[in-house]
């Protein structure tokens, strides 16, 4: 079997590889967006819990997710992209099997750990693949990577609602993670026909780290970047679908199709940024500046219609807003290879990522806290929040908009140019 897939020439399998990897991407994006976003009605009921323990199935995700973005890059760096993928994205399946055949709270926060912990072998290896395999289109194709990916939480928010709504969360959730192993096995067989790069002994060590964190820009991208993820996600993963429900009286059916459009709009804003600043000459500021100002924006507007108690439809809309300058990465890590030594490239994405995964996993808790200040009315058999509790969550989100904002205009242009020489 294997002497015969390798007559095949290479750039095919190069490609089934890449293309199974995407899809293991895919399937972790539903993952973190459907639990607890989608479901959050259907866990409150069946657990008989309040809201921090629903919230904290995302954060579970999440803080796993986010520490372990920080070892991701020395082990990528190591062992190579594929063979990260192999190990974690096993965990990733197990995890995802697990989840929904489980009853006690424990083995619910345990899976999603398992899960969380197997998916963050996925983007930065998937990263290095296609920094390796397309250095010339290395922005685009990463783009259309983070595209396909994103392509999950469109996936998990209207369509599995639909799906739920026949078959029930748990037959959903089992779905999934059957798909997963699926894709899982084609990426082990595409794996085993390519000859993967030698061993690179790679040194941990936290000088790289306090390297990048010592230069003002940087820390101001990965702030930037890290918490203007964090309030979208936050909202697209946790809080959103539950919001629109609660203060705007949406259908869970609605809900759900807003959430997916603000999943669609935010994967196509990615790789908008991406054309759009290759067009212009490779200007990365003008959009950093352009996210900053919009988030604050938004989120005062909604804060704004919470204090008026104006519970319209027109909320929806400015959530969509907010998903065009959701998704900044094919900006963000050009600006960091540009400004960083070639050698700490996959460390300083590694700690991105871990900034954004962080920030979503310490506002998925917070959001959980601040809901809980005012106790829910039970409204036919549901967990109702008022006014007061949506207004505290996106009060303080606000003053993180304001960070967003003020660090986006610290940061500098490069038009392209490789400067990490310079006094970034």
């Amino acid at each position: 079997m294997r002497e015969y897939l390798q007559k095949i020439p290479r750039k095919y399998r190069l490609w089934s590889l890449l293309i199974c990897g995407t899809a293991l991407y895919f399937f972790a994006n539903i993952q973190r967006v459907a639990i607890p976003g989608s479901v959050f009605n259907l866990l409150q009921q069946e657990l008989d819990v309040s809201a921090p323990y629903i919230t904290a199935f995302g954060s579970s995700f999440m803080y796993i997710y986010a520490l372990c973005q920080l070892g991701i890059g020395l082990l990528v760096d190591r062992y190579g992209g594929a063979r990260v993928i192999a190990f974690g994205a096993l965990i990733f399946c197990i995890g995802s099997l697990i989840f929904p055949v489980s009853d006690s709270l424990f083995m619910l926060y345990l899976s999603r750990a398992l899960t969380g912990l197997g998916a963050s072998s996925l983007y930065l290896s998937l990263v290095k693949e296609i920094m390796r395999s397309f250095n010339k289109n290395f922005m685009i194709m990463l783009s259309v990577m983070i595209l396909i990916g994103y392509a999950g939480g469109i996936m998990a928010n209207a369509p599995f609602v639909y799906y739920i709504n026949i078959y029930g969360w748990r037959n959903a959730m089992i779905m999934v993670a059957v798909l997963s192993i699926s894709f899982y096995l084609l990426f082990l067989l595409a794996k085993s026909t390519l000859r993967m790069p030698e061993f690179k002994y790679v040194p941990f060590s936290f000088s790289p780290f306090l390297s990048i964190l010592k230069k003002r820009h940087n820390r101001d991208l990965f702030l930037f970047c890290g918490i203007n993820f964090g309030l979208y996600y936050v909202i697209q993963t946790v809080i959103g679908k539950k919001f629109l429900e609660d203060f705007c009286s949406m259908s869970s059916e609605n809900a759900a199709w807003i959430l997916s459009l603000m999943g669609f709009i935010s994967a196509f804003s990615g790789l908008g940024f991406a054309l759009l600043s290759r067009m212009s000459g490779n200007r990365r500021r003008i959009f950093v500046r352009i996210a900053g100002i919009s988030c604050i924006l938004m989120f005062s507007l909604i804060s704004l219609m919470l204090i008026l108690d104006m519970r319209s439809t027109w909320i929806a809309g400015l959530l969509c807003m907010l998903s065009f300058t959701a998704s900044t990465s094919s900006i963000v890590v050009p600006l960091l290879r540009e400004t960083n030594i070639q050698e700490l490239t996959g460390v300083s994405v590694s700690i991105l990522n871990f900034t954004c995964y962080m920030v979503v996993a310490l506002l998925g808790n917070a959001v959980g806290l601040l809901m809980n200040i005012f106790p829910p009315e039970l409204q036919n058999g549901l967990m109702v929040y008022s006014s007061k509790s949506y207004l505290a969550v996106f009060g303080a989100l606000m003053v993180l908009a304001g960070i967003v904002a003020y660090c986006s205009f610290n940061v500098r242009e490069t038009m392209g140019e490789n400067m990490a020489d310079s006094t970034f």
